[in-house]
């Protein structure tokens, strides 16, 4: 019996064994000169994979975490924003804006439909109170990447601060924070960054630290952005957090991030957009529906829907039998309606989903479809 499976789901992902032998390092302290230099090293890293020159400021936590700190930090209660909500990571958004009394304007969609400039010109001219936009931009439960290059602009002719919540994007698919201003930007470290989980991080740009001056106390400690950053500031040469961090699951953010700018930026994208159109291409072949439209499809995951076709959770336990593979079920009401494989960081290749297809084919003609041999392949070159 296994003791592992490769994990084939919109995170945690793989890890790559030099990241994760980080793990293991005898442990370093928190502060002194050669931790600031972990620290400012992983820092830079992070600003040029999300594209800015802004701040970033790390913290112990899932992205939640990064989330709920971060509409904490921006809004007093009774602060109205529009917040989009076109899956279950768009509901969870309204959720954390509810648990902080933010009076929302949310704009709901259909799972699998992305957001257009549009809707925001629509609800800013109908409610010209809100003060801003909160948006995912991969959304884990639907694979659909929403356009927030566009989104952003929209917002930012009605004068609106943006949040975009990129979790399950950055890293793989394409997001430049400064060139498309957005001013604060939120992500975490076990998806497509390729670390294991344990550390989120907010990128905040000048807009969004000057919004945040009317911020009405309290606000918390650990939970404040603005004391966060001023530890940061005031104690940078020797311990720039206000408590301890995890150093080991610190460094291998660090060594995860190196290895995305020594492969390069846009050989990054690249390479998790030919692999995803691999996927997409394979399932469609196999005669299946996927939830995102081929223009709306985020790089480094795919939802696959059954439609009454095959039933998710015996491809589950298909692939765990069969081919030591875990792939993700549905979320929401779609738990048992459809399947998520993910295919970012280290299984954005060849290596990784050729065998997840293959064993997608092969679980489908057992249960009796006439699926051709070979199709599953049918987006390979």
């Amino acid at each position: 019996m296994r003791n592992s499976y490769r994990l084939m789901i919109p995170g945690p992902i793989e890890v790559a064994p030099e990241v994760l032998a980080h793990m293991s390092d005898p442990l370093t302290a928190h502060y002194g000169d050669k931790w600031v230099e972990i620290c400012n090293g992983t820092v830079s890293n992070l600003q040029q994979i999300i594209g800015t020159i802004g701040e970033v400021i790390i913290v112990v936590g899932s992205g939640h975490t990064a989330n709920d700190i971060s509409i904490n930090s921006l809004f007093n209660p009774g602060d109205k924003v529009l917040t989009l909500n076109n899956g279950l990571f768009g509901q969870r958004l309204a959720d954390i804006c509810d648990a902080h009394g933010v009076d929302q304007v949310i704009l709901t969609k259909p799972w699998g439909k992305p957001f257009s400039p549009s809707d925001i010109h629509e609800a800013v001219t109908r409610y010209p109170d809100v003060k801003a936009l909160l948006v995912v931009h991969g959304e884990t439960s639907t694979g659909i990447a929403n356009p927030v290059q566009a989104l952003t602009a929209a917002a930012k002719e009605h004068g609106l601060l943006v949040m975009a919540d990129t979790i399950a994007s950055l890293g793989g698919h394409p997001y430049k924070m400064d060139d498309w201003h957005i001013d604060l930007t939120v992500c975490a470290s076990q998806k497509a960054l390729g670390a294991p989980p344990g550390l989120a991080l907010i990128a905040v740009n000048e807009t969004a630290w000057s919004f945040m001056a009317d911020r009405r106390k309290p606000r918390g400690f650990m939970t404040d952005l603005q004391n966060l950053r001023h530890f940061a500031e005031v104690q940078a040469a020797f311990h720039p957090h206000p408590g301890t961090m995890p150093v080991n699951a610190y460094v291998a953010l660090q060594k995860s991030t190196d290895l995305i700018l020594k492969e390069g930026l846009e050989a990054t994208w690249a390479r998790h957009d030919r692999v995803a159109r691999v996927v997409r291409t394979g399932v469609r072949a196999m005669g299946l529906q996927l939830m995102a439209a081929e223009e709306a499809a985020c790089a480094n995951l795919t939802v696959i829907m059954a439609d009454d076709q095959f039933l998710p959770q015996a491809y589950f336990d298909f692939m765990i039998e069969e081919y030591g593979m875990q792939v993700g079920l549905g979320l929401g009401e779609y738990l048992t309606r459809s399947v998520r494989i993910g295919h970012m960081g280290l299984n954005a290749n060849l290596e990784a989903v050729v065998p997840c297809l293959v064993g997608f084919e092969q679980f489908l003609r057992r249960q009796g479809h006439n699926v051709p041999r070979g199709a599953s392949l049918a987006g390979l070159e």
